[in-house]
């Protein structure tokens, strides 16, 4: 990632082309054994996903972990839901999806997915577009739009161990609170 998110560095679709191949950055199992253990505090996993935000917006998604990626943020801007009856056939393709058929069949009788017609829409679905545009308009997709994992993760921690909830507008990231008056 240090190389990608430089300026200067010609090669960036190159380099995302060869992070994307066999056992590249979709294998991650997204465990972040590395972040906890990384004597240094670079985070790799959270380098990852920047790398694999970055590849989705350069047009880098032959992959298959790249398709179900985008297949979650269109299912989510669409609906307001994980559309999971279509995650096989967008990721995978038609043939996986026919192959699965008898598996799909035996989830639903279970109660385990929902049926795909009509497609459940979320009451509240304009948020979800809103964000996605939100996030389009102020350039923050690809690297910018990830958070560091751990590092919000800390600061979450912080500002409620301190009796502030991390949702209120005082809170920001990276600032310490205020001290409590008394």
């Amino acid at each position: 990632m240090r190389f990608v998110g430089d300026a200067r560095d010609q090669a960036n679709v190159t380099r995302l082309e060869d992070y994307n191949d066999e056992h590249g950055i979709w294998d991650c199992t997204r465990c972040y054994f590395c972040n906890e253990r990384c004597p240094k505090g670079v985070d790799p996993r959270d380098a990852i996903a920047k790398l694999g935000a970055e590849s989705i917006k350069e047009g880098i998604d032959h992959d298959m972990g790249a398709k179900h990626a985008n297949w979650f943020v269109t299912s989510a801007k669409t609906t307001g839901w994980l559309r999971e009856t279509e995650l096989v056939p967008k990721t995978q393709g038609i043939v996986e999806a026919i192959k699965q058929t008898k598996f799909a069949i035996n989830l639903a009788k279970h109660g385990k997915v929902p049926l795909p017609v009509p497609p459940h829409v979320a009451e509240r679905v304009n948020e979800s577009r809103l964000l996605y545009s939100l996030v389009k308009e102020q350039g923050r997709d690809g690297a910018l739009g990830i958070v560091q994992g751990e590092h919000a993760l800390g600061r979450i921690e912080f500002t409620e161990q301190a009796g502030v909830k991390a949702s209120d507008p005082e809170v920001q990231p990276g600032v310490e609170p205020p001290p409590a008056e008394g």
